[in-house]
C-alpha cells in the first residue's frame, strides 16, 4: 500500500514516517507540508492511501479532500485530529474519509487501523473488479457455466429471482478510458447525492460503456426521470454521451438486457443524446424505406471520371439530402453512406492517379459506420467528399494534405518510436500546430490517434490468432509488454488476454 503523509508539524510527519517504516512493509510515496501541496502530490502519485492532518496553514485537510473530491480525483483518507477537532472528524466522514487518527498518535492503535484500511481497501476495489468481470463472463460464457456465474453476481449484488434491478448503460462518445472513469465517478456521485442506494457501477469493455445496475428498485417508478434530469446532464458536461434504460426481474436475463441496451444506444442516432432511450420510445419511431442510389452512385464515379469535380461536388451533397437527411433506418444510412463514401474514393484512385492509398479513408468511414449521431456522420463524410473533390489551392485542403502526409507516415512507422515533433517536421510545421491540426481535422490529437492506431493494429493480430501477446506488443511499438496491457486496457475496457478469450 502506496501511503501520501500530508501534515504541517515535523515531529507528528517523522513520527508517523518512523512508524511507517519500522513496523509495517508499507511504502511512503510523498510526503506534504499543507493541503496546496498535498493536492499537487495527490495527483501526481495517485497513493493508495491519504493521511493528512486536519488543520493545516494554507489550505486545511478537508479543504483539501473536498477540493480532491471536486477534481474526480478517487482517494481513501484517514484523518489526524485532536479532541478539540472532533467535530471536524465528523465532517471528514461524511466526505468519504474512512476513519480518524486521535493525536497523540499511539502507535498500536495506529498500526491497528492501518492494517484494517488496507483490508477494506482491498476488498472495495476486489469487488468492484469481481462485478465486472462477473457480468462480461456472463456475456461471453459458455452455456454449462452461465449457472455459476449468475450464482455468483447474485451473492455479490445481494439480490434473489424476485428483486426488480434497473439497468442503464451509458456509452462515453470518447474512448478515452480517463473520460469513461470521470462519468463513472460522477455517476456514483450523483447517485449518493440522491441517496438512491444498492447501487454497481461498472466499466464493461468500450464497446458497450459504463453499466449501471441499481437493485430492489420495484417501489420507485421515476428512477429513470430522476437519472434523465439529475445525472445525464452532469455526464454531458464531461463529456458527449448516449445513454439506454431497462429493468428486468432477477438476474436470469442480464445477458439479454445487456443486448437490449446496447442496441438501444444505436437509435440515439435519431433521438439524439438529451434523452434516456427504452423499448417503449424506440418502438414509436416510424421510419421511411429508403434504398442505395445508384443512380447517384453512377454520377459521380462518372464526373470523377471526366475531372469535372464542380458536378461531382453538387452529387454528393445531393446524396446527403437524399439519404443522410432522410428519416431512413439509422442502420441503413449508416451503411449506404460508408457504401457511397468508398465508391468516391475507389473512383479517385481509379480515375486520378494523384490520389494515394491513404489510411485516412478507412479511418472515416469506420467512424462512418460507428457513427452516433447524424452530425458526426455528416462530418466524417464531408472530411472523404472534400479531401477528394475539393480544389487544392484551399486552405483547407492544405491541412488535410498535411494531416493526411502524418497519417500515412503513422502507417508505415507506427513499429518506431515517432513522436509528435519528429511529425511536425515531417510536414515543416510546429508541434503546436500539428497538435491543433489533429483535433481539428481528426478530433483527436495525435498522441491518441497514435496511440488509438497502434491497438486497432494489435486486435487485427490477435484476432489471426498466430501470435503471442508479446509478439503483438512488439510489432505495435510496444517494447515493454506491461505498459502494452496497460495501454491496450485502458482503450478497450479488457487486457489483450480477455480479448483472446472473447474472440
Amino acid at each position: 500500500m502506496r501511503i501520501l503523509i500530508v501534515e504541517d508539524e515535523p515531529k507528528t510527519r517523522e513520527g508517523l514516517v518512523s512508524i511507517i517504516s519500522k513496523f509495517t512493509e508499507y511504502e511512503i510515496c510523498g510526503i506534504a507540508s499543507d493541503g496546496t501541496e498535498g493536492i499537487g502530490k495527490i495527483k501526481e502519485l495517485k497513493p493508495d492511501l491519504i493521511i493528512t492532518d486536519i488543520q493545516m496553514p494554507e489550505m486545511d485537510g478537508l479543504t483539501m479532500l473536498r477540493q480532491v473530491e471536486q477534481d474526480n480525483l478517487s482517494y481513501y483518507a484517514l484523518i489526524l485530529t485532536g479532541y478539540s477537532s472532533f467535530e471536524y472528524a465528523r465532517t471528514a466522514l461524511q466526505l468519504g474519509v474512512i476513519d480518524y487518527i486521535l493525536k497523540p498518535v499511539d502507535t498500536v492503535s495506529f498500526l491497528s487501523l492501518l492494517r484494517e484500511t488496507e483490508t477494506k481497501i482491498r476488498k472495495e476495489e476486489q469487488q468492484k473488479i469481481d462485478t465486472a468481470h462477473l457480468i462480461w463472463g456472463l456475456m461471453t460464457c459458455k452455456p454449462q457455466v452461465k449457472e455459476q456465474l449468475l450464482h455468483q453476481l447474485a451473492l455479490q449484488l445481494h439480490v434473489n429471482d424476485r428483486m426488480e434491478i434497473t439497468l442503464f448503460l451509458v456509452k462515453p462518445d470518447s474512448i478515452d478510458q480517463e473520460t469513461a472513469d470521470e462519468m463513472l465517478h460522477c455517476i456514483k456521485e450523483k447517485m449518493d447525492e440522491l441517496c438512491i442506494m444498492n447501487i454497481q457501477v461498472v466499466h464493461l469493455p468500450s464497446s458497450y460503456g459504463i453499466l449501471v445496475l441499481i437493485m430492489d428498485t420495484e417501489n420507485n417508478k421515476h428512477i429513470s426521470r430522476r437519472f434523465s434530469t439529475c445525472i445525464l446532464p452532469c455526464l454531458h458536461r464531461i463529456g458527449g454521451c448516449h445513454c439506454s434504460y431497462t429493468a428486468i426481474t432477477g438476474l436470469i436475463l442480464i445477458k439479454e438486457a445487456i443486448t437490449e441496451l446496447n442496441n438501444l444506444l444505436s437509435y440515439g442516432f435519431v433521438c439524439g443524446s438529451e434523452v434516456i432511450l427504452d423499448k417503449a420510445m424506440v418502438e414509436k419511431l416510424t421510419f421511411t424505406a429508403i434504398s442505395y442510389p445508384m443512380d447517384l452512385d453512377n454520377r459521380i464515379r462518372k464526373e470523377i471520371m471526366n475531372g469535372d469535380y464542380e458536378k461531382a461536388l453538387r452529387t454528393s451533397n445531393r446524396f446527403k439530402e437524399v439519404i443522410i437527411e432522410s428519416k431512413g433506418r439509422p442502420e441503413l444510412i449508416r451503411e449506404y453512406t460508408a457504401r457511397y463514401s468508398s465508391s468516391i474514393y475507389n473512383a479517385a484512385r481509379e480515375y486520378n492517379t494523384k490520389t494515394e492509398p491513404l489510411l485516412i479513408f478507412h479511418y472515416f468511414i469506420n467512424n462512418i459506420i460507428d457513427s452516433k449521431t447524424k452530425a458526426d456522420l455528416t462530418a466524417n463524410y464531408e472530411k472523404i467528399v472534400n479531401t477528394v473533390l475539393a480544389i487544392e489551392h484551399e486552405e483547407a485542403d492544405i491541412d488535410n494534405l498535411t494531416v493526411l502526409k502524418v497519417i500515412n507516415y503513422i502507417r508505415d512507422n507506427y513499429r518506431k518510436d515517432i513522436t509528435l515533433s519528429e511529425a511536425a517536421n515531417l510536414v515543416g510545421v510546429t508541434p503546436e500546430y500539428l497538435s491543433k491540426l489533429f483535433s481539428q481535422q481528426i478530433k483527436v490529437n495525435f498522441v491518441v490517434f497514435l496511440r488509438n492506431f497502434r491497438i486497432s493494429i494489435a486486435k487485427r493480430m490477435l484476432l489471426s490468432g498466430k501470435y503471442r501477446i508479446q509478439e503483438v506488443a512488439d510489432q505495435v511499438g510496444f517494447k515493454d509488454p506491461k505498459y502494452f496491457n496497460k495501454v491496450f486496457k485502458s482503450v478497450c475496457g479488457i487486457s489483450p488476454t480477455e480479448y483472446k478469450k472473447v474472440i
